[in-house]
């Protein structure tokens, strides 16, 4: 059995409760006055129905397209404690806004992408800009063409040469999203001028349902893995060295997962690559537990099981976050007690030192 990774500290940021009952899809961004910011979905009551179901029935949960904003809150203890929650992006779409990513430029403007979910068949990305530290921003640009895309949360990367990268999926071809029939696909949008233009890479896709949510770290070579979420069982790889414009064709890595997402990351002391995902083979979404890390001292070649997260039985435990602060890791990832919610969450954080992860 897998060791248990003991954090120096943990807590839920983003408690559940009947008015706000599901949280996920968080990421924690450093501010210039060396506080860190935690953003999330956090998905909230706006009908009586609401706030007077049960939240162990499946058919009244609050499912992936329920009334969602992306929300934020301040930490000036290296993430122990947080500030007031506000309102980062209100929805103003039919169905909700999820799906956060921030990217700080040199001159210090940041960028905010985010999915706006309008219809079940129908979601796109957009872009905004703060040039005030998101004292105030500028209204949203659609990133997308008309159809059903999707940029996962605290994803977006910058190279060692400024090029940007917005990892994103949707459907094979573009197009509204027509259920399970649909073949997803992977691809990311690429910018080497501050997202003032960008231009979509070529799609991957893989066997089963395709491949969605990439997650992607540059080499130093200069060249791009990106790990896939599949419905095979196992995590599927592929490799750019053009900055994200093509990719290898997918192959199926030894790594055990279900249908849920991976991130991959750089230990910034070590420089080993860093791997968070659920460690348990299925052909669905389901379990999602225990999330687990690996490290990689060979650029992703192989693996070395460091311990889990989190793998209490009959829980979620995915959609993980990292941000590497003063020696240490902050991963952050969604809870669901399955014995109490059927689709409802919290966020969950735990901090440890980078040596556990070598012990």
């Amino acid at each position: 059995m897998t060791r248990l990774l003991t954090p120096i500290f943990e807590s839920v940021p983003c408690p559940w409760t009947k008015e706000n009952s599901r949280h996920d899809h968080q990421l924690i961004f450093p501010m210039t006055d060396s506080s860190l910011l935690l953003v999330w979905c956090e998905y909230y009551a706006d009908r009586p129905t609401h706030v007077l179901r049960d939240p162990t029935d499946a058919e009244t949960g609050f499912g992936d397209e329920a009334p969602c904003r992306i929300s934020a809150k301040m930490s000036v203890d290296g993430a122990r404690t947080w500030g007031p929650k506000f309102t980062l992006q209100a929805n103003r779409w039919q169905h909700n806004v999820k799906h956060p990513n921030l990217v700080r430029l040199p001159d210090g403007e940041i960028l905010f992408t985010f999915t706006a979910w309008d219809s079940s068949a129908h979601r796109n990305v957009f872009l905004r800009r703060s040039v005030d530290e998101m004292e105030s921003w500028a209204e949203p640009v659609m990133l997308s063409e008309p159809g059903w895309y999707c940029n996962n949360h605290g994803r977006a990367l910058t190279l060692s040469t400024g090029r940007i990268l917005l990892p994103a999926h949707g459907v094979v071809g573009g197009g509204p999203y027509l259920g399970h029939q649909s073949k997803l696909c992977s691809w990311v949008w690429y910018s080497d001028d501050g997202f003032r233009t960008w231009t979509k890479g070529a799609e991957v896709t893989a066997p089963g349902r395709g491949a969605h949510e990439p997650t992607i770290v540059e080499r130093p070579d200069g060249s791009l893995l990106c790990f896939l979420r599949t419905t095979t069982k196992k995590i599927w790889r592929t490799v750019s060295d053009d900055g994200g414009i093509t990719w290898s064709e997918p192959v199926a890595t030894v790594l055990d997962s279900p249908d849920s997402e991976a991130l991959l990351a750089r230990i910034p002391t070590t420089g080993d690559l860093l791997l968070l995902w659920n460690n348990v083979p299925s052909e669905r979404n389901t379990p999602r537990t225990p999330l687990t890390a690996a490290v990689s001292s060979d650029e992703g070649d192989t693996w070395r099981l460091a311990g889990d997260i989190d793998n209490r039985e009959d829980f979620h435990a995915a959609y993980p976050s990292a941000h590497f602060h003063q020696g240490e890791i902050v991963i952050a990832y969604y809870t669901r007690d399955n014995e109490r919610w059927a689709r409802d969450s919290e966020v969950t954080l735990k901090i440890f030192d980078v040596d556990e992860f070598y012990t």
